[in-house]
């Protein structure tokens, strides 16, 4: 996780100060968080994911040609395409996310819908549903943030006042984005892509499901493990709307809901 922009949400600096404080202890690059759905049948489902990061993060770059100008409230996780979860997004976009920070003694919950982008030889495949452009804005300090300063400026003299700019000019490549993910994985994970359906009975050929595709030695077999471990590959973006955050050393808690595409409210609550 690349830290915070002065521009980001308050949830977003809260969240990500916590994390940066749990993990610069534990060592781990993100900390697990538990993802819950409505299964086909309108019961919960939960089970632990990790956040792979914020779109404009260093491996989530917004396109080919942004050199880490962006950063975003835009969370994003990996699954199997044929996986329970997948099945159950598409059904009912709505989820919620919990995670307990033990060694800082911090509870975050995001709640949102999470936008699915298949690869593009998918038969599920469509184009994000979520246009990430609003909720896209420059790093501080970058060539992009001077840019947009200067827009804004012009558009307020024009107006007569200031305006909020819609981020028509930012490029967004979300099969760029969905790629960059995919690499960042381990040969191991990869693999992972490429074994059959997960939940479903473990067949009994275990060349069905190669530990790492650098080490399949056929490369016919290991090109066909590869495309397919490719096209299995999802990456959910999850539109936060509403965060909860309870620290338990200072007895304090604190509700942010979105109120439109950069505006939130902040409340502070009983524990």
């Amino acid at each position: 996780m690349d830290g915070y922009s002065s521009r980001d949400p308050e949830w977003k600096k809260e969240f990500v100060r916590h994390i940066q404080r749990e993990c610069g202890i534990t060592k781990e690059r993100f900390p697990l968080m538990a993802l819950s759905t409505v299964d086909l049948d309108g019961r919960p489902a939960v089970r632990m994911v990790s956040p792979r990061g914020f779109v404009g993060d260093s491996f989530l770059r917004i396109s080919k040609h942004d050199q880490g100008q962006y950063t975003s409230d835009v969370l994003t996780f990996c699954t199997h395409a044929q996986s329970n979860k997948v099945a159950e997004l598409v059904n009912t976009s709505e989820v919620q996310l919990v995670c307990w920070l033990p060694n800082v003694r911090v509870q975050i919950r995001c709640s949102g819908h999470a936008h699915l982008l298949f690869h593009p030889e998918n038969p599920s495949y469509s184009t994000l549903s979520l246009d990430i452009r609003h909720r896209v804005w420059p790093r501080d300090g970058t060539d992009a943030e001077s840019q947009e300063r200067r827009e804004e400026k012009h558009n307020a003299e024009l107006a007569g006042g200031p305006v909020d700019l819609a981020n028509e000019h930012v490029a967004i490549d979300a099969e760029f984005i969905r790629e960059q993910a995919y690499l960042h994985h381990s040969p191991v994970i990869q693999a992972w892509y490429s074994w059959p359906a997960p939940g479903r009975v473990r067949l009994a050929d275990p060349a069905l499901y190669p530990p790492s595709l650098p080490q399949i030695s056929d490369p016919a077999k290991a090109d066909r493990f590869e495309a397919n471990a490719r096209r299995n590959y999802v990456l959910m973006f999850i539109d936060v709307n509403k965060v909860d955050i309870f620290n338990l050393d200072q007895s304090s808690r604190v509700l942010y809901s979105r109120r439109g595409d950069t505006s939130w409210s902040i409340t502070e609550v009983n524990p």
